[in-house]
């Protein structure tokens, strides 16, 4: 094996460690570069826990009330990812709206306690993802599930490029000490085979099977969801960045907690814009 595959190959197992509790072993001595190439490769882990969420509810919503079967799939995604970009979201709303100056706030963000701001973000948006969710067909789950999912997890590509880190010292600062373009392009191929993947996904939901199946109802169906696709993509990426810009202009750049803030912000934006793009 070249050491260009070994190093892809490194690079695709930190991401899925990172972002989920799967024990990939890492092989190789792990560099600063790999560290901030693995995040192009966050997309991908997106599209693979949304193509997880998106099996678990529709096998669930035959047999359940919907938002029974919705909560479901949300605390399975939580117990995937080791509740990690919810810990950031928390952490984001307990310093930020905690009305203190830059330095303090980015102290209470490190302090692994949870405090009211953070207690009440969390329950908000867990139920706004339950209803939302609980609220879309198995079909009409696929583009935000899917391309949701993965887009929610190409933000931190575009964080780390466009925004300083906010502290000195910390988790994220390893990742963006050596940013590159090649991890935000990288970031965007994966995100377009993710509205692709939605695409066939609904287009096999419309059919009533698993299997896609060619015709003038299944293209148009994967059309139509191709279409969900891109657009959930814009909104939940532009009402991510909008906040984390917000966030950035108070504290002087970004943390890893706003990473996270930004995913579990932008899963609840995608599953909102499936709700308006069906209702």
């Amino acid at each position: 094996m070249s050491s260009s595959q070994r190093s892809i190959g490194r690079r695709l197992t930190l991401a899925v460690t990172f972002l989920t509790g799967i024990p990939l072993p890492v092989r190789g001595e792990v560099a600063a570069a790999d560290l901030s190439g693995s995040v192009g490769w966050y997309p991908l882990v997106g599209l693979g826990l949304g193509l997880a969420a998106w099996g678990a509810y529709a096998g669930l919503v035959s047999l359940l009330p919907p938002l029974v079967a919705a909560v479901l799939v949300l605390l399975l995604l939580e117990l995937a990812t080791r509740g990690l970009h919810m810990d950031g979201f928390m952490d984001t709303c307990d310093g930020v709206f905690s009305a203190a100056p830059r330095e303090r706030a980015l102290e209470i963000m490190k302090d692994s306690s949870a405090g009211p701001m953070g207690v009440a973000g969390a329950i908000f948006i867990v139920l706004l993802k339950a209803a939302a969710l609980s609220a879309l067909t198995r079909t009409a789950a696929a583009a935000p599930l899917l391309a949701g999912w993965a887009a929610a997890r190409a933000l931190p590509a575009v964080n780390m490029y466009f925004w300083p880190y906010a502290r000195s010292s910390g988790t994220g600062e390893a990742f963006t000490r050596e940013r590159s373009r090649g991890s935000l392009v990288l970031a965007g191929v994966f995100l377009a085979l993710a509205v692709v993947v939605a695409g066939f996904v609904a287009g096999s939901g419309f059919v009533g099977g698993f299997g896609f199946v060619a015709g003038p109802g299944g293209w148009a169906a994967a059309l139509r969801g191709w279409a969900a696709g891109l657009i959930v993509v814009v909104v939940a990426g532009a009402v991510a960045l909008l906040a984390q810009a917000a966030v950035a202009k108070r504290l002087g750049g970004l943390t890893g907690d706003v990473y996270g803030f930004g995913i579990e912000l932008a899963e609840a934006a995608a599953l909102v814009a499936g709700c308006a793009l069906v209702w």
